[in-house]
């Protein structure tokens, strides 16, 4: 079944859960959260349970399982993010969305991942495997010709332009680091273009980058490497049950991850 633009688009159910080591508070934390998911998302509280550690601290936890029906997709992406919840999509089996749809979701996840690491200096370290020989002069002209490229959209990978920061010793060594970070199976560079603002043999620019990619990865390269800009190449993208619910738990996670790394530093 296809949903575009018609009807309630997403429906999912979100776990929620509230731990501590008093019990009202607890309740009333529980509760404040559901009103809220209730006034923002109109969610309806389907399912509730209650545990109790015994240790050297009592700590007593509240689950609920909300449903939810989300018309636009940014809205769903903008709970996600804020919400922190463990996500089952229930519909649709499969979603087509517009461009502008699609680009406006990445902007925002850029737009608040990018905000929490300027307010409290904690992102994601993107892995570097080992440097491999890279041909950037053959990056530079090109890899894939536009029968080849058409060939890999035919297999699922979607075209992406993004713009990355880049700073280093040499526009060598920043466009290696670069490349072999994003050396996966799911990630295909077909081009490279930079931009180099530094006055010395230094590099201090801009990387543009035509590369085909998967729906997950194109949202996880959205919040690792917080590109200025990004902009898929195509008309409507489609996305599988499978994608939609990936795509949320891994914001989901990604932003609990950093939020519980700024609790421990204080």
């Amino acid at each position: 079944n296809f949903y575009f633009f018609g009807g309630k688009m997403i429906k999912i159910r979100a776990l929620e859960e509230i731990k501590g080591n008093s019990k009202e508070v607890v309740e009333k934390e529980f509760e404040n959260l559901a009103n809220e998911l209730k006034e923002k998302y109109n969610a309806k509280l389907i399912y509730t349970d209650e545990d109790i550690e015994e240790g050297h601290i009592k700590l007593y936890t509240k689950i609920g399982e909300f449903e939810i029906d989300f018309d636009i997709f940014k809205d769903y992406i903008d709970f996600c993010l804020k919400c922190g919840a463990d996500i089952e999509v229930i519909k649709p089996d499969k979603l087509k969305l517009k461009v502008d749809e699609i680009n406006e979701a990445l902007t925002l996840v850029i737009s608040v991942f990018k905000s929490f690491v300027n307010k409290y200096k904690i992102g994601f370290n993107v892995y570097v495997s080992e440097k491999k020989d890279i041909d950037i002069d053959a990056y530079k002209k090109g890899m894939y010709d536009e029968e080849e490229i058409a060939d890999f959209e035919e297999e699922g990978f979607i075209r992406v332009k993004a713009v990355f920061e880049g700073a280093g010793k040499s526009e060598e060594e920043v466009i290696k680091n670069l490349l072999t970070s994003l050396d996966r199976e799911d990630i295909i560079i077909n081009k490279i273009i930079t931009k180099n603002f530094s006055k010395d043999e230094t590099f201090n620019g801009l990387i543009a980058i035509d590369l085909l990619c998967k729906p997950f990865e194109m949202f996880e390269i959205a919040y690792k490497y917080l590109p200025v800009a990004v902009s898929v190449q195509r008309d409507v993208v489609e996305l599988s049950l499978s994608d939609i619910q990936d795509i949320g738990n891994e914001l989901s996670g990604a932003m609990f991850e950093l939020s519980h790394a700024v609790v421990m530093r204080r």
